[in-house]
């Protein structure tokens, strides 16, 4: 499942972000977890996003740079995949100052 979470994180910061834009990805290490995070510089999320992030066919505030469309799917199954592993995942945006999301697994 993690190759399919990654896929997916690191194929929306792609679509969500401008041509020439960085997208970070980190592993870190710490407390007995993992934590994986992929960083975009793209339009961002509203608060209202957030709430809804990780619904069935969410279609969200920011639109993706080069006009392709989105079923609204994959954040979804990213979220299902993150459960299955007993892991957590969240994101942290503002409007216009990128989106990071982030998933923690138990190491073990």
């Amino acid at each position: 499942f993690l190759i399919q979470i990654m896929e997916n994180l690191i194929s929306n910061a792609i679509k969500f972000s401008e041509k020439g834009k960085k997208i970070e990805v980190s592993i870190k290490s710490a407390n007995n977890k993992i934590q994986i995070s992929v960083r975009d510089q793209g339009q961002g999320l509203t608060p209202e996003d957030l709430q809804n992030l990780f619904k069935k066919f969410q279609r969200l505030s920011a639109r993706p740079t080069d006009g392709e469309n989105s079923l609204g799917l994959g954040l979804s199954i990213v979220k299902k995949y993150v459960d299955l592993m007993d892991g957590k995942i969240w994101c942290e945006s503002q409007p216009n100052k990128g989106a990071e999301f982030i998933i923690e697994f138990d190491k073990g």
